[in-house]
């Protein structure tokens, strides 16, 4: 079998992607990885074929406006990032503003990302290549559009909360209720891309949803949308990585993993990431704080219990700690669930908030909203994971059910036989129906 994966031209979607794509291979299968030329030294990096399709910086890739397509991308991906998804503001659940919500979305984010180029070189490629199965990144919808075109099958690889799913299924529902044809701007917009290689084809919900998804969150963090899904359990992949010398050894106090991203600051906190490694200044716990090169030469001293370093693989550093300070990364989050390490999470946005609650739900951490972000509260948030053995337990309960989950080995049979149940499949069957979940 042939397998062509699509991803995200970012290295925290593409590593979500890279254990089941290596088990596909060491399957015996073919795997090509495609995204924009971008991506191509990290998938070469992981031991797999890459495939550049589109242009570089494929966010400026408008040769007329540049700097505005730029701004555009920038702008409506606020907006997206701060919708709210978890649905407190129900004014923000109207049909309008989920209209609004799906314009803003298609135009500056997810046309971004599946461009003309991208989709021209992508299609080209699936043609000349004939994959029997594309695996898409949630957020790249391209690989909807050449699956369908060369009639292979599909399937949408989902690493977070399926908030936009959930936000476009009560989109329809308002929209089924309203008198007359009203606008889809995410079926018109994919419509008119798949025509350009199939004029015989059109629009189909699985285009958004994937003929089947595959999921690597927790079971008990999926949200139930009617979907048929693939759970398949989350094996961490943190690029090229070494082992340092401080990480041999066992750790002499507590340690605490705090890890924003490499500016180390959060655009939402109302201090610096100076005044917060000074607010866990005293605690009996060793804090390794991940930081880049650059913002480290600007931070200045630190306190005493505070180790920083650039990059260290979570995968190795996590199992060695009693707790997690993160901002809600995909795999920060991910990967502190299969160690059982309770975490404190900071939302910025996005699906964050959705996981950030959800995590709180199930006991096995805390979080903190941007309203209530201070170093105090931080600080006494770190202490309640250090101190109380129920985040642990309920770390412990996580673990064993993301254990219990199929490996990306133990999951090749059952998408082999997905994807000779569905390829081919290019006619234009009506969507399946669609079931609007109660919010969580």
């Amino acid at each position: 079998m042939k397998v062509l994966f699509v991803s995200f031209p970012h290295h925290t979607h593409y590593f979500s992607m890279v254990p089941l794509a290596s088990a596909l291979r060491t399957a015996g299968h073919e795997v090509r990885v495609a995204s924009h030329p971008d991506l191509t030294e990290q998938i070469t990096g992981a031991g797999l074929t890459a495939v550049p399709v589109g242009t570089p910086d494929w966010y400026f890739n408008d040769p007329h406006a540049p700097e505005l397509l730029g701004q555009i991308l920038e702008d409506g991906s606020a907006h997206v990032q701060g919708f709210d998804f978890t649905r407190d503001d129900p004014g923000q659940w109207t049909h309008e503003s989920l209209l609004a919500l799906e314009n803003i979305a298609v135009a500056s984010l997810y046309a971004s990302v599946s461009n003309d180029t991208m989709l021209d070189d992508l299609v080209a490629y699936a043609r000349h290549w004939r994959p029997d199965l594309v695996i898409w990144e949630q957020h790249t919808f391209a690989g909807a559009v050449a699956a369908r075109a060369v009639g292979a099958a599909h399937a949408r690889l989902l690493h977070g909360v399926d908030i936009t799913v959930r936000a476009r299924q009560e989109f329809l529902r308002l929209t089924a209720a309203l008198p007359g044809p009203a606008q889809d701007p995410t079926a018109e917009w994919l419509g008119r891309a798949v025509r350009r290689y199939a004029p015989h084809l059109g629009f189909t919900e699985d285009m958004v949803t994937g003929q089947w998804t595959v999921d690597i969150t927790p079971p008990g963090s999926r949200l139930d949308l009617g979907l048929r899904t693939v759970g398949v359990r989350h094996v961490p992949h943190n690029g090229p990585s070494v082992v340092p010398d401080w990480l041999r050894e066992p750790a002499g106090r507590p340690r605490v993993c705090l890890t924003l991203g490499l500016s180390g600051e959060l655009d939402h906190a109302p201090f610096s990431f100076g005044a917060l490694l000074d607010g866990l200044a005293g605690l009996d716990a060793e804090i390794v704080a991940t930081l880049g090169a650059d913002a480290r030469d600007q931070l200045g001293p630190v306190p005493e219990n505070v180790r920083l370093v650039e990059f260290v693989p979570l995968n190795d550093l996590l199992p060695t700690c009693a707790a997690v300070v993160h901002h809600g990364g995909i795999g920060t989050r991910a990967t502190a669930e299969l160690h059982g390490v309770p975490q404190l999470l900071l939302p910025y946005g996005w699906d964050t908030v959705a996981k950030a609650r959800r995590v709180a739900e199930l006991g096995h951490g805390l979080y903190l909203p941007a309203d209530g972000l201070t170093v105090d509260a931080l600080r006494t948030a770190v202490e309640r994971l250090l101190t109380e053995e129920s985040f642990t337990k309920a770390a412990d309960r996580v673990r064993t059910e993301i254990l219990a989950e199929p490996t990306p080995n133990e999951a090749v049979r059952l998408l082999e036989r997905l994807a000779a149940e569905h390829t081919g499949q290019t006619t234009d069957a009506p969507p399946s129906t669609v079931t609007t979940a109660p919010f969580a």
